[in-house]
């Protein structure tokens, strides 16, 4: 049966009705169809959403496109400081959390800070599917939700400078033009820079470390403004406002310290 291009665009045009609706009030996106897993973020009352797919009963499974934050090993991060394609982001600094989305090589992403261990803070700009609750608990996250960006940060590693949230209603986080220059907050012990496991000098003076005692980050301590000896702040825990850059051969990381105070 042969149907005219007229037609065809009208039955066409339906189907993307069908499949695209728009939101009454603020919305949750779950990572799952369960309340309890991460929020993806959340859409504003009025937000056109895509339903795409199949979902359990009392769920839609529906597309979003934004700009989403979670978490990926160091090894993981290249010298250009993205993630590097084919590897994991998480929800959560360990394995054993959720994988929030697989790194493609289309993906603009970039390193936003330090959390624990050799876990990288990370953004990532790209299309994920989620799930919209329908019914009387729609919107509703269940009590011990964990949203995709977790809060408070670590007691030691990065802790971000405050912004607004990706799963606050209506408010994603906005991308600099480059983040990598925008001074944020990092907190470790400040100590003096031990030699390298084969005993080759460090490449700065300082350093900063988590509550093991294993280095995160060397200190660049050249634009660093002092009213007292930096002697003073040495093995004290400390917060350090400044920028996070690679060493030039890009196994380590440097925060370029412009301002230090006792923690």
């Amino acid at each position: 049966m042969k149907i005219k291009l007229p037609l065809l665009a009208l039955v066409l045009s339906a189907a993307a009705r069908l499949a695209a609706d728009t939101v009454a009030t603020d919305t949750a996106v779950f990572q799952q169809a369960d309340a309890k897993s991460p929020v993806l973020t959340r859409l504003p009352a009025g937000a056109t959403v895509n339903f795409v797919g199949e979902a359990p009963a009392g769920w839609r499974r529906v597309e979003v496109e934004g700009s989403f934050e979670g978490y990926s090993r160091s090894r993981e991060i290249t010298k250009a400081l993205s993630v590097r394609e084919g590897a994991n982001i998480y929800s959560e600094p360990k394995v054993t959390s959720a994988v929030l989305t697989l790194s493609q090589k289309s993906d603009k992403s970039e390193v936003i800070g330090l959390a624990q261990g050799d876990w990288l803070k990370v953004r990532i700009e790209k299309k994920l599917q989620g799930f919209i609750a329908i019914g009387a608990t729609a919107n509703r996250p269940a009590a011990g939700a964990a949203p995709v960006t977790p809060a408070p940060a670590p007691s030691s590693g990065y802790s971000p400078a405050p912004v607004a949230s990706s799963t606050e209603p209506g408010r994603p986080v906005p991308v600099a033009a480059n983040s990598a220059d925008t001074p944020r907050l990092f907190t470790g012990n400040f100590s003096v820079a031990r030699a390298t496991l084969f005993g080759s000098t460090p490449v700065y003076d300082y350093q900063l470390s988590d509550s093991t005692g294993r280095r995160f980050a060397y200190v660049d301590t050249k634009r660093l403004v002092l009213t007292e000896k930096i002697e003073s702040y040495l093995n004290l825990q400390v917060v350090i406002t400044g920028t996070v850059r690679n060493t030039v051969d890009g196994k380590d990381l440097v925060v370029v310290a412009e301002a230090i105070q006792r923690k």
